[in-house]
């Protein structure tokens, strides 16, 4: 017997097998024309749709629920630019019949004002007294140097919760020996709990716990707040790095740095109409009318308040590691943040400016930016337009070394008597 022949193998055929029989999905005819095929972009609009992505912000997520402002900010100061109001309001108010359901406003906690950090910056503001007569009287006013502000939010931490709970961020119900409003107008401990001193077994209770309690209560009069807070922030180093910048323009007047948070207190109040009335402009008739005499006892014994739940953006904090406790930054710590605004604040102080510089250019003039935004009037000839605008940059210039110049040399913003 002879050794039978084997046939060969056939080779395995791929769809992108150029040299295989069988017809594939990819076998068309040669001079098929695609119709419906877009062309590529060119290189050059390529890029411009990549600068475009890149230049756009992603949208913030937008609050479901709309925010009641207080008529009066409750630390006493708002600063006013030329085209919009900048809000420092600490303390926040929605009001809405949605919210009286417990999924709701568990939902609206836990998905959004756990979520989204609030809005802490820094307050520069600068002031000097001034005495005039009017009247053959004598009078002091305050007159404002510059008040600027400058927001934090955009060097806050991500929503990530840690396994210790003492990461960068944490939300947490308040502890069982904590003495807060837990649905009384009064601050109380949990039942069985004495200070420190535990009593009961039970842990604290829940964020959907407190929401369902809220809304299942009979009191018509109600407030669910929630804090929302940035600790870490060493206010004292900025204070003494940011009066030292001041104080090396010469300015002799009084300044004052505080550290304000925008929507640290989130306050849901029950839709009643007594609450509608305390926060609209009908409160100023009991002030006016001082009823407000009568009515404030009344109103501060019967509204329920609970104060229970905390949540907490850190701007550094203290970890443990096997080298001991190292403190750790969220993004940058505040001698980088100082660096990089001294330039900003420098100029602003000297413009004398009054309003939010959060988005303005780090490296860029204030009044130079003021000047960009100013069209010079064009006559149609290239020459002359270039003239009049090479002469007003010098006039603009030269002003400006004039007033900065005699505020470095003679001192300014001194109180005068």
């Amino acid at each position: 017997m002879g050794i039978p022949t084997l046939d060969p193998p056939q080779r395995q055929l791929y769809l992108d097998d150029v040299d295989a029989d069988a017809v594939s999905m990819h076998t068309t005819r040669s001079d098929y024309d695609y119709d419906d095929v877009p062309e590529l972009p060119s290189y050059s609009d390529s890029e411009a749709i990549a600068a475009a992505e890149i230049a756009t912000p992603t949208r913030e997520e937008q609050d479901a629920y709309r925010s009641i402002r207080q008529p009066r900010s409750s630390n006493g100061w708002r600063i006013y630019n030329k085209d919009k109001e900048v809000n420092c309001n600490e303390t926040s108010i929605r009001m809405d019949e949605r919210l009286i359901n417990p999924t709701a406003l568990y939902n609206y906690v836990s998905d959004y004002l756990r979520m989204i950090p609030p809005r802490p910056s820094v307050r520069i503001h600068g002031y000097h007294y001034q005495t005039v007569y009017q009247n053959n009287k004598k009078e002091t006013k305050t007159v404002n140097d510059f008040d600027i502000m400058l927001g934090l939010q955009r060097y806050l931490p991500c929503a990530v919760a840690t396994p210790a709970g003492m990461g960068a961020w944490s939300a947490t119900t308040v502890e069982n020996s904590e003495s807060v409003h837990r649905g009384s107008w009064r601050k109380t401990r949990a039942k069985g709990f004495t200070q420190d001193i535990e009593v009961g077994t039970d842990g604290p209770p829940d964020l959907e716990y407190w929401c369902k309690e809220f809304c299942n209560s009979g009191s018509a009069l109600k407030i669910f707040r929630v804090t929302r807070d940035v600790p870490g922030l060493d206010h004292e180093y900025l204070k003494i790095h940011i009066t030292h910048l001041i104080r090396s323009t010469n300015y002799r007047g009084h300044i004052d740095i505080s550290f304000p948070i925008e929507e640290k207190y989130v306050d849901i109040y029950s839709p009643h109409v007594v609450n509608k009335w305390r926060i609209s402009w009908v409160r100023f008739l009991f002030y006016v009318s001082f009823l407000w005499i009568l009515t404030w006892p009344i109103l501060f014994f019967m509204t329920k308040r609970w104060d229970i739940y905390r949540v907490e953006w850190r701007f550094s904090w203290q970890e443990r590691t096997p080298r001991g406790m190292v403190k750790k930054y969220a993004t940058i710590n505040e001698e980088q943040w100082f660096k990089k605004h001294a330039k900003l604040i420098k100029s602003l102080v000297l413009d004398g400016h009054s309003g939010d510089a959060t988005d303005l250019p780090l490296d860029m003039e204030p009044r130079e930016r003021g000047r960009q935004n100013r069209s010079l009037p064009q006559t149609g000839n290239r020459n002359v337009d270039a003239a009049v605008s090479f002469i007003q940059s010098g006039v603009n210039a030269w002003n400006t070394l004039q007033v900065r110049g005699s505020r470095y040399d003679e001192g300014w913003g001194a109180d005068s008597r």
